[in-house]
């Protein structure tokens, strides 16, 4: 089977559950920037793997998140997958404990950046954001269910940002006026 099947050509596409739509679609919208941030998290995994210390359990975390947009995107899609919010926001929750415990306490606000992985996990949680700003727009209560995990997946991109710019020995700059 080819990549190409000329069924978008005129601009509309189709979901899991076979209906089509405008690639311009509120939803097709949104799959698209969870599509976006799916592949910046992967530049986020890929600095790691080039990184002078071992980060293999942080990039295990990245890939799970990854996981979890590609299962968000398909049930957006109208596919049958299951997300247990609840569950996901507390392995998130957990997650940001552990990392919380690894670094010093802020009492100010950084600036982001640091190493290139840093400041790239910096931009995938600006991104992260962007994403749920644009759930939230879209009013629809089977999207509203991500709400929480989408709040929380910036949190933790902030802590583990921050974390690997201290492993890797990186001092944060503090916001001054």
């Amino acid at each position: 089977m080819s990549i190409y099947t000329q069924a978008g050509d005129k601009g509309m596409t189709g979901l899991a559950n076979g209906q089509r739509v405008q690639k311009d679609s509120k939803v097709i919208e949104f799959i698209g920037l969870l599509d976006e941030l799916n592949s910046y998290i992967g530049i986020c995994v890929s600095h790691l793997y080039e990184a002078d210390f071992d980060f293999s359990q942080d990039i295990d975390v990245l890939e799970e998140i990854q996981k979890d947009l590609f299962v968000v995107g398909a049930i957006c899609a109208g596919g049958k997958l299951k997300f247990d919010s609840l569950k996901e926001v507390e392995n998130i929750e957990k997650t940001i404990d552990d990392y919380e415990g690894l670094i010093p306490k802020l009492s100010n606000f950084i600036l982001p950046g640091g190493c290139l992985a840093a400041a790239h996990i910096h931009y995938s949680r600006t991104f992260s954001r962007k994403v749920e700003r644009y759930a939230v727009s879209l009013k629809s209560p089977s999207i509203e269910t991500f709400l929480p995990y989408l709040n929380r997946l910036s949190d933790l991109l902030f802590v583990m940002a921050r974390y690997v710019n201290r492993k890797e020995k990186i001092k944060e700059s503090i916001w001054k006026i």
